[in-house]
């Protein structure tokens, strides 16, 4: 009798996504459907930023108002030493519902200078810090208030001081035949429709953060799902066309010839597993990179 495979492997993935979502970032999730709990974790995981040491880059028009001085100091102190910066960050990073448009946009980060906690967060200032942040560098664009979302010097900022890090944004022989203003990139964005940038030299970006999709979530977050389902996808037909070679692993743990296996995925720091909760045996599906 051929053997089934009874399995869900993207159900099993929703259902770890919503574990980290609830019980590690202690989002409510009870109003999310399950199809759109992916887009739920891929936005609150771009929003915050993991704890690592990071180099510190500042370009060459910052400067540090006075007042917020020591605030300056103290995230510099945090992101050369590796500690965790999420309480200078928006209060909205805590809304599983809210969407960032700028780092959406332009993939930037901004965050409050207050010296001293209040409550969660730091003390919110009215002067911001913009940066751009990788896994090994925290690249200081300026200081900025509150509300200059749209200010396309940011992105002339990074062009002049690092290019590197944003050039497979660049579109080649494009020149734009209209230049969006900073307030019509700002009712632009309110849509949820992506705009170019070209800066003084000529060069034109698409979006630096990815750009948006109509729900204002991130295209990014968007093809990854996809991506994911796919692999997944792949996975489960990969096992249910191997079940044969592990039948003999099976009935060692008293498989007994039933035409239905049931089967979970479970996923570890380094590897997709396929788990036969009836048998107490457990199949290495994929490991990490």
């Amino acid at each position: 009798m051929k053997m089934k495979l009874k399995a869900n492997f993207i159900k099993d993935w929703h259902e770890y996504l919503k574990e980290i979502l609830t019980n590690h970032w202690g989002f409510d999730v009870s109003q999310i459907n399950d199809k759109d709990l992916p887009l739920a974790y891929f936005n609150a995981e771009s929003r915050r930023i993991d704890q690592r040491k990071r180099n510190i880059e500042i370009s060459d028009v910052f400067q540090c108002p006075p007042e917020v001085a020591s605030g300056w100091s103290k995230i510099q102190a945090k992101i050369k030493n590796g500690c965790d910066i999420t309480p200078h960050l928006s209060k909205l990073v805590d809304r599983i519902d809210s969407t960032d448009l700028m780092l959406n946009d332009w993939g930037i980060y901004h965050f409050h200078l207050g010296a001293e906690l209040d409550g969660e967060f730091i003390k919110r200032t009215g002067p911001l810090l913009f940066a751009f942040v990788t896994d090994n560098c925290f690249y200081v664009i300026n200081i900025y208030q509150h509300g200059e979302w749209t200010n396309s010097d940011i992105v002339e900022i990074i062009h002049r001081n690092w290019p590197s890090i944003i050039k497979h944004y660049i579109i080649n022989h494009a020149k734009l035949a209209y230049y969006a203003t900073d307030k019509e990139r700002k009712i632009l964005r309110s849509k949820h429709a992506n705009s170019f940038v070209e800066v003084t030299d000529g060069t034109v970006y698409a979006p630096i953060g990815g750009g948006m999709v109509s729900s204002g979530h991130n295209v990014k977050s968007v093809i990854r799902i996809d991506k994911q389902h796919k692999f997944l996808k792949h996975l489960q037909n990969s096992l249910e066309s191997e079940l044969i070679k592990i039948r003999p692993d099976l009935e060692k743990q008293g498989y007994n010839g039933e035409p239905e296996l049931i089967a979970n995925l479970e996923i570890t720091e380094t590897e997709y597993r396929a788990v036969f909760p009836e048998y107490a045996f457990v199949a290495v599906l994929h490991k990490k990179a």
